[in-house]
């Protein structure tokens, strides 16, 4: 996946967390996609790198705390998009928590959390970038 310049634009982020190869995921508890499973995030603040803002995100959502995060991919969300509809353009980016700790409990607007393995999700409403990031990362537990 491609590099993310630090002070890129994206409206948005989100970190994934993996311990045990089960990835933790949010219970949206507002729309837009109330009620899907999606990767802790939500929308940068003024002055915060996409970096800061994916570490901020994780830990206001699920209480976890991550010492680093890489850039894994950038995904654009528009009125076309089912599960994750907008009116204009919103560009999320992906990031990989690294040396997360604590236990996670649903926060700020997280209706839920849930630490899924990636044949686990089938049985939940979960968002088509999340389980291409899941799938992409799924391979490199089988190496």
């Amino acid at each position: 996946m491609d590099q993310i310049p630090l002070s890129a634009t994206v409206d948005g982020v989100s970190a994934v967390c993996i311990r045990d190869n089960a990835f933790l995921l949010v219970e949206r508890g507002r729309e837009p996609s109330k009620g899907w499973l999606a990767f802790p995030g939500g929308r940068r603040e003024d002055g915060e790198t996409p970096q800061e803002a994916a570490m901020r995100e994780l830990f206001e959502e699920t209480g976890i705390i991550a010492h680093e995060v890489t850039y894994l991919t950038t995904y654009t969300f528009d009125y076309s998009t089912p599960e994750f509809p907008s009116p204009k353009a919103f560009r999320l980016a992906v990031f990989l928590a690294h040396d997360a700790t604590g236990d996670a409990v649903a926060a700020d607007d997280a209706a839920a959390v849930h630490w899924l393995r990636a044949d686990e999700m089938a049985a939940f409403d979960v968002t088509e970038s999340v389980l291409e990031v899941v799938h992409f990362l799924a391979r490199s537990f089988e190496s």
